[in-house]
Formats: structure tokens, C-alpha cells, sequence
């Protein structure tokens, strides 16, 4: 099914496309952007929760827009005061919302009335996901993440290509750059070890402060995930991240003395591998290879 226009708006007052045309100037330049009107826009930030809301309708047309024609059905997590709903109810037949800061949801339910929404009072970090997906699976994701569970919440989603085929994803551009890293470069380090186990990820655009209010003290970057059937099996993933992990901790250092205790030098070589490489060099096979050697089961 393609994606569609829905017939069913949300509110006049909240539309994106009205948003839009209040943004631009006489001219056609863009002045600064319009703030989403919401009941509880005045409403202080709960910082235990880390919320930043995304207000700029540029960016959130831009994120939209980096989502696939299908699946027709998204999963929004973190909807906040809705700016990225309302663009993503006008593309898609089904969009689920997991909001865990149930103040928010009554004003979601409201404005978004009569509409393909559901909302679900949920944290990210801890629902279920097959029970929450499986009947109309695949998904597609759409997040502005909360900083301080960004990585935590997108670690859950990676392995997940059962039931996900894409994720756009807003995060710190410190969190992405370290997801695209590759082998010897900047960050490198076991999040771009998962993601070359689960996934295939870009960078799309980088995103200022001035597009959230509050603004948040660093830059985010916004990053688009295809999910993947993994090359290895989930056991030797396991054993090679559990390594890894170790190896990383001490990635000045070469093989044999970062993984002490795990690993001797005679395995290393048995591996086929350089002692006298460093962790930070190494490749996602490198490190099942020398998972296989000891066969390291992650403790419980």
C-alpha cells in the first residue's frame, strides 16, 4: 500500500502546513520558525526526562520525508507535544505513539482526535516489542530521542529487523557519530560494532539547538537505519560483543595485553589476527573470529 494523504486533519490550529506558511516571509525566505501552539506549550521541561521538543517545521518535514512509502505504518517514539505526529499522520494509514510522560498524552488525544493515532502511555525502554508489533509487522520507526535514553532505546531496536525495516532517528550527533564509525576511525567503539551486526546506517542532517525548546547545550544529528538479517549467530554476536566490550575498554593497548584475562597471546594468533593490533582497529568479524577461539559466553 502507498503512502496516502489522510482524509481525516488534525485541528486548524496545529496543522504543519499552516505552520509552515506562518513561517515564511514576503519574501519566500524562511524567518525564524513558528512554535507549535499546544495546551501545554508554556509548560516547564521535565528534565528527569530529558525533554527537548523539536519546534522547528523544516527539520520535522525533513525527517518525515526520510521515511520509506512502506510499510505504511510507523512507530513514533517520544511523540512529545506532537509536531512530528501531525506530518507523519498525512503519510502513513497507522501511527502508534509511545509517550512516557503521561501529561502529555491527554493534549495528543485531542489534538490528533478522530485521526489514525494511537496512543500508548509507554516507556521505550522497557515495552515489549513483539506483543506491541507482531500482528501488523513490519514497522517503520520515527524518534526524536531523549539524550539521556537515546543510545539505551535504539540498542533495543537494532537487532530488531524481525519487526522493523528502517529507523529515522534524531539523536546527540556525538551518538551518531560514533554509530557510523567505522574500524581506526573517531569513536569507533562497540555501538558501531552492533550497528555493523544489525544494520546499514547514514547520516541524513545535522540539526542546531535552536530547533528545540528548550535548547539543549549540544547539536543533534538526525541518522537513517535499515535493518538487516545479521551475518553471524546471535551466540557468537554475543561472545564477540562481550569481547569487545572488554578489549575496548583498554583500546590503546594491543591485543594481548587489552583482552587480559580472556584472551593469551597464543589464542590471538590462533585467530589468525596481529597481536600487535589494537581493539579500535578491529572489524566486527575480527572480533566474532576471536570469540570463536575461546568461545566466551556474555555472563548472565
Amino acid at each position: 500500500m502507498s503512502v496516502r494523504q489522510s482524509s481525516t486533519r488534525w485541528p486548524r490550529s496545529v496543522t504543519v502546513t499552516n505552520w509552515l506558511r506562518q513561517s515564511k516571509t514576503l519574501s519566500g525566505r524562511w524567518s525564524k520558525p513558528a512554535i507549535l501552539k499546544a495546551p501545554d506549550v508554556g509548560r516547564p521541561k521535565r528534565r528527569q526526562l530529558g525533554q527537548n521538543f523539536l519546534i522547528d517545521p523544516q527539520v520535522i518535514q525533513r525527517i518525515a520525508t526520510l521515511t520509506k512509502p512502506n510499510p505504511p505504518r510507523v512507530l513514533e517514539i517520544g511523540p512529545g507535544r506532537g509536531a512530528l505526529t501531525g506530518v507523519l499522520l498525512e503519510r502513513f494509514d497507522r501511527v502508534l505513539a509511545l509517550e512516557v510522560d503521561a501529561g502529555l498524552i491527554p493534549s495528543l488525544e485531542t489534538n490528533f482526535a478522530g485521526t489514525a493515532l494511537e496512543v500508548r502511555s509507554s516507556d521505550a525502554l522497557k515495552e515489549p516489542l513483539d506483543p506491541l508489533l507482531e500482528a501488523e509487522k513490519p514497522w517503520q520507526v520515527a524518534a526524536n530521542l531523549p539524550y539521556s535514553v537515546g543510545t539505551a532505546i535504539l540498542r533495543r531496536l537494532l537487532p530488531r529487523h524481525d519487526l522493523i525495516t528502517r529507523i529515522v532517528v534524531m539523536l546527540q550527533a556525538e551518538v551518531v557519530d560514533r554509530l557510523v564509525a567505522e574500524p581506526s576511525g573517531s569513536g569507533h567503539g562497540l555501538l558501531a560494532l552492533e550497528r555493523a551486526a544489525y544494520a546499514e546506517a547514514s547520516v541524513a542532517f545535522d540539526v542546531p539547538p535552536a530547533a528545540f525548546r528548550p535548547q539543549p547545550k549540544v547539536h543533534s544529528t538526525v541518522t537513517v537505519i535499515d535493518l538487516k538479517p545479521p551475518e553471524f549467530s546471535e551466540e557468537e554476536l554475543k561472545s564477540a560483543f562481550h569481547l569487545a566490550s572488554h578489549g575496548l575498554n583498554r583500546a590503546r593497548k594491543t591485543l594481548p595485553n587489552a583482552l587480559k584475562p580472556l584472551m593469551d597471546l597464543d589464542q590471538i594468533e590462533r585467530s589468525g589476527l596481529d597481536p600487535g593490533d589494537r581493539p579500535g582497529t578491529l572489524d566486527l568479524a575480527d572480533w566474532v573470529r576471536l570469540a570463536q577461539v575461546v568461545k566466551i559466553r556474555e555472563p548472565q
